[in-house]
């Protein structure tokens, strides 16, 4: 049972390293209309970082000089970590097109188990995105 303090948690933000700062911020805000909120370093960590913001969801993206590489699959579900973000959009078809446009690669839509279209696309840093019609 949910205790009845935790009722009303809510993700606050989600954290994504990336290969380039300047270049995911230019990608989320340019094609999806999110809006730098704050940016600063950490030099105890040698990194860099920016807050950008879309309604009520928040990223935080992160770009280190002395990175580390991940291997797994960004689609396999079995392996602990973020495996994609999830867009709601009003029309997947439309959607896909106007990315296709820009030069951005989207599967194909597929009906979901949950009885909704989706497609998926992978950021400028490989990190999975889906498209998740409503």
């Amino acid at each position: 049972m949910i205790r009845k303090e935790y009722n009303k948690m809510k993700i606050h933000h989600i954290a994504i390293t990336v290969n380039n700062l300047k270049q995911s911020i230019d990608f989320y805000t340019s094609l999806f209309g999110f809006k730098i909120i704050k940016t600063f370093e950490r030099k105890d960590l040698n990194g860099k970082a920016a807050f950008i913001e879309l309604n009520d969801c928040k990223l935080e993206l992160w770009e280190f000089e002395d990175m580390k590489e991940n291997k797994d699959s960004l689609t396999d579900l079995k392996t602990r970590g973020i495996r994609h973000i999830a867009f709601e959009v009003d029309n997947l078809s439309k959607t896909i097109i106007q990315l296709k446009a820009k030069g951005i690669h989207c599967t194909t839509a597929k009906l979901g188990a949950s009885g909704h279209n989706y497609s998926f696309l992978a950021d400028p840093n490989g990190v999975a995105i889906e498209l998740y019609e409503k």
